[in-house]
Order: structure tokens, then C-alpha cells, then sequence
């Protein structure tokens, strides 16, 4: 199927420039929030460890034992929470790099360049908080209706598991494709339309992203500049911007 073919080749284009030394400045935002992410998760674990209301009274330990559990709940949470404004930093914050990304490799793989500007950049943000608020409220839509449908007829458990895990991977694989759309000036409706023309392609980029990220340390860094690399020379494939003609590729004799 041409979605696997695009994409083996986009794995194998993405890892070859990373070779030669190519884009690799794009992953220090990612790590350089790893690690301001890790001083503040390692403070509020310590804080939450050191929250000891018991003493050697008994009736110290019966009356204060709820509160000395609640106050490790609430540093739970907390750090829960950290960890989810974390990841939203992640992907949506560093979304200027991604973009940056995107534009720098179509450019250097195709000669496409995309004229930028800082209206440019302020209509692409508003489009992308649209989009982005169109794609949630479309994946729990989708996730409400199968959980609904799997209650009535009773489907398998693994089965399940299966289901809902694709479908966040298709609208994280569409996420990470609305860059190069973006790029193109497609519209909101030609971006979803897009996405569900290609199912495949999405789910595929969405798979590779989850993977990479469900890597402990290092995943939430690398895998957004993976999955916006690997989307880009797809999407390039996708639309025949690649492969060059030879026409393209070759030089250009002197008459």
C-alpha cells in the first residue's frame, strides 16, 4: 500500500539527514523542557515524599492519618498535572519549531520555500488552535460513539485496546501532518479531508509518535521531531513533490 511505502521511505530519508548532521538543533527546545520538567517533577516528588504527619503518639497517627493521605494524594495530582502541561508545552508551544522544521526540510527536499511574515504567523496560530479544538472534539465524538457501540454488542476487551489506540494515533498522525497542510495554505475542511482520504497515513505517523514517546526520558522530546520529519517527506510523497524528476535532480547544461 503507498501509505507503508511513503513512510518507510520518509524513516529512511529522516534518519539519513540525521546522519549528516541535519536538524538536530530542532531537538533542544524538547530536551532543554526535559529538563526544567525534571527539576520541578523531581521538587514536588521530594515535597510529597517528605509529607510525614505520623509520630509516635497513637492518637496523633488516628486522627491526623487522613490528612497525612490526602496531602500525598493532592502532591499526586499535582505532579500529574505538571506532567500534562508538560507534554502540552511539548507539542503545542514548540509548535513555531515544528513549523520551522517542516519548512527547512520541504525546502531542502523539494526546493519548495514558503514565503513567511508575521501575519503569516499569526493566522497560522489562529488556525491551528481551530484545528486543533476541531480534532478533540472529533476524537472523543468518535471515541463516545465506539464506547457506546461496544457496551451494546459487548466487544472484546483486546479488542477494544486495539480500537483506542488507533484512533488517537489517526488524530495525533493528523496533528503532525498539519504542518506541511498549514504550509500549503489548505484549508480547516481540505485538511480533514485530507486526513480521511488517508486514514492510513495518519495512523501510521500517530503510531510512530506514540511509540517513540512511550520511550521513558527521552520519548517526549524526540518523538515530535521524528513524527513532524517523517510526516513531511510523506506528505511530499503524498502530493508527488517527490520523488524530483530528473529534470529536477540533474544540473542544468550550458548552452
Amino acid at each position: 500500500m503507498k501509505a507503508i511505502n511513503y513512510h518507510i521511505k520518509a524513516i529512511v530519508t529522516s534518519f539519513e539527514q540525521l546522519a549528516k548532521g541535519k536538524y538536530l538543533l530542532y531537538f533542544i527546545p524538547g530536551i532543554v523542557l526535559t529538563l526544567i520538567f525534571w527539576y520541578f517533577q523531581s521538587k514536588i516528588t521530594s515535597a510529597g515524599d517528605s509529607v510525614d504527619l505520623h509520630s509516635s503518639y497513637s492518637w496523633v497517627d488516628w486522627i491526623f492519618s487522613w490528612v497525612n493521605t490526602g496531602a500525598e494524594k493532592t502532591f499526586g495530582v499535582i505532579s500529574l498535572i505538571t506532567e500534562q502541561i508538560y507534554i502540552f508545552a511539548v507539542l503545542t508551544f514548540l509548535s513555531p519549531f515544528f513549523t520551522s522544521l517542516g519548512e527547512t526540510m520541504d525546502k531542502d527536499l523539494t526546493g519548495n520555500a514558503v514565503k513567511g511574515g508575521f501575519m503569516r504567523f499569526i493566522n497560522d496560530m489562529i488556525r491551528m488552535v481551530f484545528v486543533v479544538i476541531l480534532m478533540v472534539i472529533m476524537e472523543l465524538f468518535i471515541m463516545g460513539f465506539y464506547a457506546l457501540i461496544s457496551l451494546i454488542f459487548g466487544f472484546n476487551e483486546h479488542f477494544d485496546t486495539v480500537v483506542y489506540f488507533i484512533i488517537p494515533a489517526f488524530f495525533f498522525g493528523l496533528s503532525f501532518y498539519d504542518f506541511a497542510l498549514e504550509r500549503y495554505a489548505k484549508g480547516v475542511f481540505s485538511t480533514i479531508g485530507f486526513a480521511f482520504s488517508n486514514p492510513l497515513g495518519m495512523i501510521i505517523t500517530g503510531m510512530i509518535f506514540l511509540g517513540i514517546y512511550s520511550i521513558p526520558v527521552v520519548g517526549i522530546p524526540l518523538s515530535p521531531v521524528f513524527a513532524v520529519m517523517i510526516s513531511t517527506v510523506a506528505y511530499a510523497y503524498y502530493t508527488q513533490a517527490l520523488p524530483k524528476s530528473p529534470q529536477e535532480t540533474t544540473p542544468a547544461k550550458d548552452e
